[in-house]
C-alpha cells in the first residue's frame, strides 16, 4: 500500500544517492568468514584446487580468473549476475524465496509485521467461525448486497484482493492514493515460488495453506469439499495481530485508526471493516461492534539515505516511508486498561551476528526520521523502524571495516623491503582491477609481493624505499609514509 502514496505524488520520492558498492561490500564481508556449506555453497568450493573443499571463503571461491593478451590475471564477470550464485530451486521466481529462511517460512524475516512467521502468532483457532469471521472465498452469509469489479462480496479476503475475472496481471483498485493494482489470492500465494521442500521442518509449502483434515466452516457449506481452502490455515500467518497493523497513512499526519480514507488499507476506515467481516444482514444479524482495540501499525520503510559506510563513521542516517508514527491504545496487563496513546518511531539494527541496536531519532515525523548512526562494529545490518511491537520491512546496510595500523610503516633500506602491521589488510588478489594494490605514491608496483595477509603486508621495490605508499583493499585506500630504517 504504502507504495502508492508516493506513485500518487503525495509524498516526494526518497532520493537515495546511487552506492553501486553495497553489494560488493555485503560480499566482500564474507571473505574468511566459515563457508556454511548446502544452500550457502560458493560456485568455486575448492579455490586452491588441491581436490578438498575450502573451509573458509576467499575471492577465488566467487571470483573466476582468465588471462589477457599480456598473461595477466582478469577477473571474469560471471558474478555479475545474481544468479551465477544464488541458484533458482524449482520453480522459484525469485532467489528471496529460495532461500533457508523462506523455505522455514520465516516469512516476518523479510516482511516485517505485514505477516508473522508461521505459526508464530496467533494458533489456528479450533472454534467455529462466526458471522464476522473473514473467509478466503465464498463466504457464505457474506454482504451480498455489495460487489465489487470480480463479483465478490464483503466478508471475504479476495473482496480486495482479487483480479478482474481471475486475470493473472490484476485488478486496478482505486483508492484516494491512486489505482492500486491487487492481485488473486491464488495468483499471491501460489507464486511465492516455494516448492517442495526436501529436509524442511516445517513440511511442505502447500500444506502451510491446505490442512485437509481442519474441519469444515459451517454444516452444509456449499464449499465443503474443499475444506484445505479455509481460513482456518490463512491465519497461521495472517492473524489479527498483523492483519489489524495494515494502514497507510493517507494525509501525511500520522495514522489515526477509523480516520484514515477508505480502501487504503486495513483499519483507516469503518467501511474497511466491513470488506473483511461483512456479512448478509438478510440472513444474520449484523455486526454493529467497533474498531477493534489498535496498537502500533506496521511502518513501511521506502529508503535510507546510505546503505554503505565505513567503520568508525558517525553520521546522520535518513529513513523515508509511511506510518512511522500512529494513534492508538495501549493495554496494562495488570490493570486491564487501556489508555489513549502516540506510538513513536525507533531505529533497529541487526547484525549478521544477532546483536540488536536499537536508536531514538532526533527527528521523528509521520513518513521521516532522522537518526544519528554511532560507532558500530563492521559486518552486515538490516535497518528496521520499529515502532511498540511492530517491525518494517528491513533495507541492507553494510559497515565496511578500515585499515587500521599497528605500528609504523618500516621500510629496510638495506633491502628496499616495505613492512606493514595492523588489521583490515583483507586479502590480496592478484591480477587486473582486482581492487587490491599496494603501490608507491607515484603509482610504481612492487617489483615482488612476499605475502599480504589481513594483519600484514610485505613488498620490495628495487628502485629503493619509496617516500610514500598507497595501500588499496576491497574496502578501504590508506595512504602512508614509510619509516626509513
Amino acid at each position: 500500500h504504502a507504495s502508492q502514496v508516493i506513485q500518487a505524488g503525495l509524498t516526494q520520492p526518497f532520493e537515495v544517492p546511487d552506492q553501486a558498492a553495497f553489494l560488493a561490500n555485503r560480499h566482500h564481508q564474507f571473505i574468511g568468514a566459515p563457508i556454511a556449506g548446502g544452500s550457502e555453497q560458493p560456485p568455486y568450493p575448492d579455490a586452491n584446487n588441491n581436490g578438498i573443499d575450502d573451509e573458509n571463503y576467499s575471492c577465488l571461491n566467487c571470483h573466476a580468473q582468465t588471462e589477457d593478451v599480456n598473461g595477466d590475471l582478469v577477473l571474469t564477470q560471471d558474478y555479475q549476475d545474481c544468479l551465477f550464485c544464488h541458484v533458482v530451486d524449482g520453480v522459484s521466481i525469485t532467489v528471496h524465496h529460495d532461500t533457508p529462511k523462506a523455505k522455514e517460512a520465516l516469512c516476518a524475516e523479510c516482511h516485517g509485521s505485514l505477516v508473522r512467521n508461521l505459526d508464530e502468532g496467533l494458533p489456528p483457532p479450533a472454534d467455529i467461525p462466526g458471522i464476522i469471521t473473514p473467509r478466503g472465498s465464498n463466504k457464505l452469509g457474506a454482504d451480498f448486497s455489495t460487489i465489487n469489479s470480480a463479483g465478490t462480496h464483503p466478508g471475504n479476503c479476495d473482496f480486495c484482493h482479487n483480479t478482474q475475472d481471475g486475470q493473472s496481471t490484476g485488478t486496478l483498485m482505486p483508492s484516494v492514493l491512486g489505482d492500486i493494482t491487487v492481485f488473486q489470492n491464488r495468483n499471491n500465494h501460489h507464486s511465492t515460488g516455494i516448492h517442495e521442500i526436501e529436509g524442511s521442518s516445517k513440511g511442505s509449502p502447500c500444506q502451510w495453506c491446505h490442512i485437509i483434515e481442519w474441519p469444515a466452516w459451517y454444516e452444509g457449506d456449499p464449499a465443503a469439499d474443499r475444506t484445505p481452502w479455509q481460513m482456518r490455515a490463512c491465519q497461521r500467518c495472517h492473524d489479527a495481530t498483523s492483519l489489524h497493523g495494515i494502514e497507510v497513512d493517507t494525509i501525511g499526519d500520522g495514522i489515526v485508526p477509523g480516520a484514515e480514507a477508505y480502501n487504503s488499507g486495513h483499519i483507516g476506515n469503518q467501511d474497511n471493516c466491513w470488506g473483511c467481516h461483512g456479512n448478509d444482514s438478510d440472513m444474520i444479524p449484523v455486526y454493529t461492534g467497533g474498531m477493534p482495540v489498535v496498537t502500533a501499525t506496521t511502518p513501511q520503510l521506502d529508503g535510507i539515505s546510505a546503505v554503505t559506510w565505513k567503520q568508525g563513521t558517525e553520521f546522520v542516517l535518513d529513513l523515508k516511508g509511511n506510518g512511522f508514527i500512529n494513534q492508538g491504545e495501549e493495554y496494562d496487563p495488570l490493570t486491564g486498561n487501556t489508555t489513549q496513546t502516540t506510538f513513536m518511531p525507533t531505529v533497529q539494527l541487526t547484525g549478521s551476528d544477532g546483536d540488536i541496536t536499537i536508536l531514538t531519532p532526533f527527528t521523528a515525523e509521520a513518513g521521516f526520521i532522522s537518526v544519528t548512526i554511532p560507532w558500530l562494529a563492521d559486518g552486515n545490518y538490516q535497518i528496521q523502524v520499529k515502532k511498540g511491537n511492530k517491525l518494517s520491512n528491513p533495507i541492507g546496510a553494510t559497515i565496511t571495516p578500515r585499515i587500521i595500523l599497528g605500528t609504523a610503516p618500516l621500510c629496510l633500506q638495506r633491502f628496499n623491503i616495505v613492512f606493514l602491521r595492523g588489521e583490515g589488510f583483507s586479502m590480496h588478489l592478484p591480477g587486473s582491477n582486482t581492487g587490491t594494490r599496494i603501490i608507491t605514491g607515484d603509482g610504481v608496483d612492487p617489483d615482488f609481493l612476499y605475502f599480504w595477509k589481513d594483519d600484514m603486508i610485505a613488498a620490495i621495490f628495487y628502485g629503493g624505499c619509496p617516500s610514500e605508499i598507497i595501500v588499496t583493499n576491497v574496502f578501504d585506500s590508506i595512504t602512508l609514509e614509510p619509516v626509513v630504517w
